[in-house]
């Protein structure tokens, strides 16, 4: 079969691709070792018994991002075993520059396999495979495993399976995309993905760019690789009258009418090409554009028939000088580089999407989302904090109007002969009612926890407390009092006199008698009053210190209730806070450490 100029370059050009080998074995190495750390620390996470005890929500929160982090870190380590078991299928295709034809079924990849495969030259070489169903690689000799020199499949393509061929230094693997196929072959498709130098994604002419065509390329662009998508079947069936002139039909037609497979016009495949190139542009992640490649129209039907015919026109217009004269260049420019590139980009794109998620939000287990899921509970954890604090503030004023309300009610029947029975009336009902306090406020974080004062009443003295009377002391003189005393005594002796004088004197007289015995009684009494009088002091009653006793009891108590109250929040925080904080804050550590020394591998 006669050969362009482009195919004998790109055929020749394969005798040149050498092995190139990566010096990965060291960056593997730590990268086996932060992945198998990591795991083996965060497996050891516990959740402390007191939390589980005192909030069972909270407590469940931090077991969901605990068993959030273990699946997490055990994903990492079967991936990166999963890896290793890729690196063995590098080993197998060391020495060739691996080309992948990956996309739906349907969409001419065998096809254009079998051209490339056919239009070898003479002294090469085509050694075929095919991996089935259950993953197992089939080597047998060409026509034993083909038919026809081709794929098992006609023109339509119907392959569920992986197969490809050895060409000298180039390893072609065709598969169909990884939905449409059973798991051990989809496995083993990633891991060729993987270990792909170039990737071709074939989409129909006859439907260009679905919705399951848009997903696939999309799990190439997250994988990093360079494509060059090809839109193949791009030709056209015209209807023409058959040469045999015949209303029956020959062997060329069909009652006389034959069909032609011709290219499509330049001005519909511009269109088509322009279409694609927009609809990638919409799903291509930001950033990362300089991974697309190429995108142009090919008829590997077209180009077949061209050769076969030596209809050199039909060839060229169909566009396969161009394919390969695409690959050829990338062979001859960049075969040396991809090789040396792609198992450093299989290494990032292990790192970046498996484990960090930077491509790939979707990803469940990714250290984006273990950080979201973090973020989450610092969150939930600060606002029980923030509420904790407000309530611990609020405590101490809801003690001091209990006691004040108490007491108050309790105050106007307190008598010293009662003091104590009412006293202790008093502690049972404020240890009843700060015990409520106390525990409604703490419940409102803590739903489980017993914040009863059980036996602290017990504890109070009343002793201590007592109403005394008041004494108030007078100092005063004698001298006063002795005069009062000794005025009244001759005032009744006046009195007297002024009796017998009113039985045998006139009226007169005895007025007369009345004012004199008055002035002597008094000017005698003031003289006794003088001669017998001093200064003496006397200690009178003057109330109780009652007031004095309830604000000082009132004082003792609160500050009691809030010394309390105090060590209670201090012992919530040591046994709930603390624990809870530690946790959280060592997962962010370990989670940070990890990330970092990731970052330093990329």
């Amino acid at each position: 079969m006669k050969q362009t100029n482009s195919m004998r370059e790109f055929y020749s050009s394969l005798k040149d691709i050498s092995a190139i080998n990566s010096n990965l074995d060291e960056k593997r190495k730590k990268l086996e070792y932060e992945v198998y750390e990591f795991n083996t620390q965060i497996q050891k996470e516990k959740i402390d018994k007191n939390i589980i005890k005192q909030n069972k929500e909270m407590a469940e929160l931090l077991e969901r991002t605990i068993s959030r982090i273990k699946e997490s870190s055990a994903f990492w380590v079967e991936n990166f075993k999963d890896m290793q078991e890729q690196e063995k299928l590098n080993s197998e295709l060391a020495n060739y520059f691996i080309i992948i034809i990956f996309g739906k079924v349907k969409a001419g990849k065998s096809s254009l396999g079998n051209f490339i495969a056919e239009q070898k030259q003479e002294q090469q070489a085509v050694q075929f495979f095919t991996y089935d169903k259950a993953g197992k690689k089939q080597t047998i000799a060409k026509l034993e495993e083909v038919d026809d020199n081709r794929f098992g499949t006609d023109n339509l393509e119907c392959t569920n399976e992986i197969q490809g061929f050895k060409l000298d230094g180039l390893a072609w693997i065709d598969t169909p995309g990884l939905g449409s196929m059973v798991k051990e072959n989809g496995d083993l498709a990633k891991r060729y993905i993987e270990a792909a130098h170039y990737i071709i994604y074939p989409t129909s002419s006859d439907a260009t760019m679905d919705m399951s065509e848009k997903a696939q390329l999309l799990e190439l662009f997250d994988q990093n690789k360079k494509v060059t998508i090809c839109i193949t079947k791009s030709d056209t069936k015209e209807e023409d009258e058959c040469i045999c002139g015949s209303e029956v039909g020959c062997v060329d037609c069909v009652e006389g009418i034959t069909s032609i497979l011709k290219n499509k016009t330049i001005q519909n495949r511009q269109e088509q090409e322009k279409h694609v190139k927009d609809t990638v542009k919409e799903i291509m992640p930001k950033n990362r554009e300089s991974i697309l490649g190429d995108i142009f129209s090919i008829s590997t039907y077209t180009a077949k028939k061209g050769l076969q015919d030596d209809d050199m026109e039909l060839f060229e217009n169909s566009n396969m000088s161009r394919f390969y004269e695409q690959i050829t260049k990338v062979i001859k420019e960049k075969a040396t580089s991809l090789k040396q590139e792609a198992p450093y980009d299989g290494l990032k794109s292990f790192i970046e999407n498996n484990i960090l998620g930077y491509n790939n939000s979707t990803q469940k287990n990714s250290v984006a989302n273990i950080e979201k899921a973090l973020k989450s509970l610092d969150k939930k954890i600060d606002e029980s904090l923030k509420k904790f604090k407000a309530l611990q503030n609020n405590a101490n004023h809801d003690i001091e109007s209990e006691i004040e309300h108490i007491v108050s009610k309790h105050e106007s029947r307190i008598e010293q002969s009662n003091f104590k029975e009412v006293i202790s009336q008093i502690d049972t009902e404020l240890n009843t009612q700060i015990s409520k306090v106390v525990q409604d406020n703490i419940q409102e974080i803590f739903a489980d926890l017993d914040a009863t004062l059980q036996d602290f009443a017990n504890s109070f003295h009343a002793d201590s407390f007592e109403i005394k009377d008041k004494h108030k002391t007078i100092e005063y003189s004698t001298t006063k009092r002795n005069k009062i005393i000794g005025a009244s005594i001759l005032g009744a002796a006046s009195t007297i006199g002024a009796g017998f004088a009113l039985a045998s004197n006139p009226v007169g007289w005895v007025i007369a008698g009345s004012i004199f015995a008055g002035y002597v009684g008094s000017k005698i009494g003031a003289d006794i009053g003088e001669i017998t009088g001093s200064m003496e002091k006397e200690s009178i009653k003057a109330g109780d210190n009652k007031e004095e006793v309830i604000q000082k009891f009132k004082k003792v108590r609160l500050d009691e209730y809030e010394k309390y109250a105090k060590e209670l929040y201090r012992q919530m925080r040591d046994e709930f806070f603390i624990p809870l904080q530690n946790s959280s804050q060592d997962m962010g550590l370990n989670i940070s450490r990890f990330k970092e020394n990731l970052k330093n591998l990329l």
